[in-house]
């Protein structure tokens, strides 16, 4: 029987998928095991291949004890709030939950999510039992003096050094009390209650003095000195010297063979009758293209902005409708667009889209892109990567400002993989601009290409595999020996 290792990714999406690339690294050695929080997720992984159980996703540490206490059909009050900090509550309730999976599961390693690290204080007292090691599905989230950071926008110029955290932190320790700045006593006593709180989870975890979290993270909160498999390429980053020395990383982690869930039903047959179309419409001998493709005449441009916009937005509405505009005035193009369906419905009933133009509610991302000649998104990292394995230059519209999509926007345009826009506020004549020139400069192209050969050939997948199994191993590079 082989051993077992449980993962445990943030409940969303876009970090279950590339994670699933870990799995099959240790799916010959290991029998991989997830703990996810919704029946989605769930088919996700059971649909690639591992075996799914369900948990509650209340992590400590992430202010979710309003959340909590609302799940159990308790009156939510101040004083209630109050004593489900001062008595560690949700500690208490987590560690019943993954005590519970652990002694049914037995992992002999368990792989945590970088943006749901605190199950480390729940799990870190049994490290006699198995090894752990962090992942992270975006690139480094730490501050780096001078270069900027996952959610920023700007380059920082030579010369003006960035605002370290510590100072920052140092700052706020300076707090005086409550009635000096005239901040209510109610509002000073929880936020002390939480600090004592954290504290004192942290001291029950046996976290302290070894694994504090870290001062210079940025968009999530980290444990440091912990070892963290970067689910990216290093030349990803702006400088190799982004690179801590606890961290792995591990290139594009591709899965071409991934099985995706919850596809537009009408997807296929359209599909094919796209693909139909364009090759009864490149008849005529072109010169070959980038990657081994049969180079066509007519370019497709392919548009997803992700899970972002899952209702009806106005600002998602209103980009559409003018990326529509545009592709109309574009001589060979069609587009392809993965939109939610309050939106195709709006399009329809206005009477916008035509024979060139396709709208789908999810589609297979890599079929469609292994075709595509450029891709507007929305800058998830996960997207990003699949576009460099095909060779497909971007147009970069990031949506949330909280994470990492403008930090991979600004990275596309520094490593000359594409353009980027204000998604907002793009006008229809920069948005044809940007879009005509992807499409007619080659160097775009070329450039994906050449990023592209450099990642497969630094990060072979033995030598990935190892990598990952040695740590799992060597008792002095994971946590838990």
């Amino acid at each position: 029987m082989k051993p077992r290792v449980l993962i445990l990714p943030a409940a969303i999406r876009s970090h279950v998928l590339p994670s699933l690339y870990l799995a099959d690294l240790l799916a010959d050695e290991y029998e991989v095991y997830y703990a996810v929080t919704s029946q989605v997720l769930a088919e996700i992984v059971v649909k690639n291949g591992y075996q799914a159980v369900k948990n509650s996703g209340y992590r400590i540490g992430y202010h979710m004890e309003t959340s909590f206490l609302a799940s159990k059909k308790q009156k939510l009050t101040y004083w209630r709030l109050l004593k489900a900090y001062r008595t560690d509550e949700l500690y208490w309730e987590r560690k019943r939950e993954l005590d519970a999976l652990i002694d049914e599961i037995r992992p002999s390693a368990i792989l945590i999510d970088l943006f749901v690290c605190t199950d480390f204080w729940v799990l870190n007292p049994r490290r006699s039992e198995f090894k752990l090691l962090f992942f992270n599905p975006m690139p480094s989230t730490y501050r780096v003096r001078d270069w900027p950071s996952v959610p920023d926008r700007y380059l920082i110029p030579r010369g003006v050094p960035s605002q370290p955290l510590l100072h920052l932190e140092k700052k706020r320790k300076k707090s005086p009390s409550p009635t000096w700045r005239g901040v209510g006593v109610r509002y000073w006593l929880i936020q002390w209650t939480i600090a004592r709180h954290r504290q004192r989870i942290q001291q029950l975890a046996e976290a302290l003095p070894d694994y504090p979290l870290a001062l210079n993270a940025t968009v999530t909160q980290v444990i440091a000195n912990v070892p963290e498999l970067i689910l990216a390429p290093l030349e990803f980053e702006f400088a190799p010297e982004i690179r801590k020395p606890n961290q792995h990383y591990l290139g594009l982690c591709m899965r071409e063979h991934r099985q995706d869930t919850e596809l537009d039903p009408v997807f296929e047959q359209a599909w094919e009758h796209i693909v139909n179309l364009r090759l009864q419409q490149n008849k005529v001998p072109p010169l070959k293209r980038d990657l081994g493709r049969a180079a066509v005449a007519e370019r497709l441009i392919y548009c997803s902005f992700g899970t972002f916009h899952e209702g009806a937005d106005a600002t998602l509405l209103r980009f559409v409708t003018n990326l529509l505009a545009v592709v109309n005035e574009l001589p060979n193009v069609r587009l392809v667009c993965s939109v939610n369906k309050y939106v195709i419905e709006t399009l329809r009933a206005r009477k916008l889209l035509t024979d060139r133009t396709h709208f789908f509610s999810r589609v297979p991302q890599l079929r469609v892109l292994a075709t595509a000649d450029v891709f507007i998104t929305h800058a998830g990292f996960g997207s990003i990567k699949e576009s460099i394995y095909y060779g497909v230059p971007m147009l970069a519209y990031p949506l949330d400002p909280h994470y990492d999509q403008n930090g991979n926007a600004l990275k596309i345009e520094y490593h000359g993989l594409g353009l980027r826009g204000a998604f907002a506020h793009e006008r229809v004549g920069d948005l044809k601009k940007k879009l005509e020139r992807l499409l007619e400069e080659k160097t775009f192209r070329e450039k994906v290409r050449q990023f592209r050969e450099v990642i497969v050939d630094e990060y072979k997948e033995e030598k990935i595999k190892g990598a990952v199994q040695s740590l799992l191993v060597d008792k002095y590079s994971a946590v838990l020996a």
